[in-house]
């Protein structure tokens, strides 16, 4: 590949992890922010129930989708590679067709199952959560496409649509009233929104493409990658993405449901910046594993580095202020879900870690050992519920998601050390750690001695500056990322870019550099 072709390939996977980068960062602060308002406007009883219906259409959307979709996006991006455009727009109408067929029966299926067993006076809400699943579903496969024609910005254009479209209908009904019916239209009407706005210039696009048949062979390939992929992204929601409902219904009721969705969701949200590290960083990874083996070991060591830079004093800092903030953020009704999201903030940071063997895997065509390995977490999952919740409620929920959640990262990670030859920064991380842990309990000492929101904007204002200097004190980072963190420094605003150079600069300069004579 010559050095034009790199430089190519380098912009397309810069300017698409801007583009990803900047949905997710969006979305997260947009649904924090309505989670909030409609957490206070519902209370716990109702948004217990709301979450227990949504979790489930959740689950029907992810899982219903990732399969045929990835399966889209890896079978076109193969076909666009070796120049046979008609067989990869062959591709996208065979996962279209099927995904709409498998997403229209679903829908008729849990609209059968609210009908016939739901709670009358949650009905027409349940429905329409239940409706959004064909929209939703159906956006999977054009936004996999667009990935695969290696051009983001069209997902992120149609994202923005569901974004605004959802924010004004949650505004309206917070000022109208229209309780859970208008929380469930706004998750309705915004997925059929963004459906729009990916999938007609998608299909505008390609129709200018002739169309090839696809062999037997290729039917066979999709269809066994498609099973595969559900059966991991099925066990990825039953272990990352709230079994724990089912059990909490049962054994607990709906308030502990409430106290749990608030904290995962929070503790999802601090994740913001690995699911964007991690995803850009997945498509290098999945490309040098293939051309450059020998990289993957320097790349690995370079990127858990940085995550652990970013993610430990995150989750350990949330974890120290985390009562002052559920009392300024949802009020005295949500004091309950304080340990829980003090167990779910600590014992989400493995999974920052989750994606990156994960690729791995998927790069050498090793998804059944990925997908034997969450069976066997799924299992660990649901032992912890039935032990802990029962006798704990929305705490037992945390410490078995969490733990689960913990083991199969380590799992993960030890089977894709079979393909590759790779270890974990265990110094850097222990230096981490301990200027987070420090700084963490400073920031705790002043939440508790400074009571309110004052005290939660003092530990937060503290905590940054002394980790910034505990990290420079116990050598966290080393010289050489000085380069590496200054690429991003040279993209941000001028404005900012002083300052965070600056922070670079301390940060990877050693006190023993210093004291060495020019």
């Amino acid at each position: 590949m010559g050095s034009k072709e790199k430089s190519s390939s380098s912009g397309k996977i810069l300017r698409n992890s801007f583009w990803y980068g900047l949905e997710t960062i969006i979305e997260t602060v947009v649904f924090f922010g309505t989670s909030i308002a409609v957490a206070r406007y519902l209370g716990p009883t109702k948004l217990g129930y709301f979450s227990y219906i949504n979790f489930f259409v959740t689950i029907v959307t992810r899982t219903s989708g990732t399969g045929l979709a990835s399966s889209t996006r890896k079978y076109m991006s193969e076909f666009i590679g070796q120049e046979k455009h008609g067989t990869a727009r062959a591709v996208y109408h065979l996962a279209y067709k099927y995904q709409l067929l498998g997403s229209v029966v679903i829908t008729a299926l849990g609209l059968a199952g609210v009908l016939l067993f739901g709670d009358h006076s949650y009905r027409l809400m349940a429905c329409l959560l239940i409706l959004s699943i064909i929209p939703g579903v159906m956006s999977w496969v054009p936004a996999q496409a667009n990935l695969a024609l290696e051009d983001a910005s069209k997902n992120t254009t149609s994202a923005f649509g569901y974004i605004f479209t959802y924010t004004l209908i949650i505004l309206l009904t917070l000022h109208f009233h229209w309780d859970l019916v208008g929380i469930a239209s706004a998750s309705l009407i915004g997925r059929v929104v963004e459906m729009a706005l990916r999938t007609i210039p998608l299909h505008s696009r390609l129709s200018k493409i002739p169309l090839e048949p696809l062999d037997h062979d290729i039917i066979a390939r999709i269809r066994r990658f498609c099973i595969e992929a559900m059966g991991i992204q099925l066990l990825m929601s039953v272990v990352w993405d709230r079994s724990e409902m089912i059990f909490l219904k049962a054994f607990s009721g709906l308030e502990q449901i409430a106290f749990y969705s608030v904290s995962f969701g929070l503790a999802n949200n601090l994740l913001v910046i690995p699911r964007v590290f991690g995803g850009a960083t997945g498509i290098t990874l999945m490309v040098e594993s293939s051309r450059d083996p020998s990289r993957v070991r320097s790349i690995l060591d370079n990127i858990c580095r940085f995550l652990l830079f970013v993610v430990l004093p995150v989750h350990l800092g949330a974890a120290a202020i985390v009562r002052e903030a559920i009392h300024f953020a949802y009020g005295d009704k949500y004091i309950g879900a304080v340990p829980v999201l003090i167990i779910a903030s600590i014992l989400a940071i493995p999974r920052s870690f989750q994606e990156l063997p994960s690729v791995l895997l998927s790069a050498a065509d090793h998804q059944k050992r990925t997908l034997f390995w969450y069976m066997i977490t799924g299992v660990l999952n649901i032992a912890l519920d039935a032990v802990l919740i029962p006798r704990y409620g929305a705490i037992g929920a945390a410490w078995g998601n969490g733990l689960s959640q913990a083991f199969g990262v380590v799992v993960i990670w030890r089977a894709a050390r079979q393909d590759f030859d790779f270890g974990f920064p265990v110094l850097p991380a222990i230096r981490l750690f301990s200027a987070s842990l420090i700084m963490a309990l400073i920031a705790f000492a002043i939440g508790r001695r400074v009571p309110g929101m004052p005290g939660l904007i003092l530990a937060v204002l503290t905590a940054i500056p002394v980790y910034i200097l505990l990290v420079r004190l116990f050598h966290g980072l080393r010289p050489e990322d000085n380069y590496r963190l200054s690429l991003i420094g040279n993209r941000l605003p001028s404005v900012v870019r002083r300052p965070y150079m600056a922070v670079v600069s301390f940060i990877t300069t050693t006190p023993q550099a210093e004291a060495q004579p020019q």
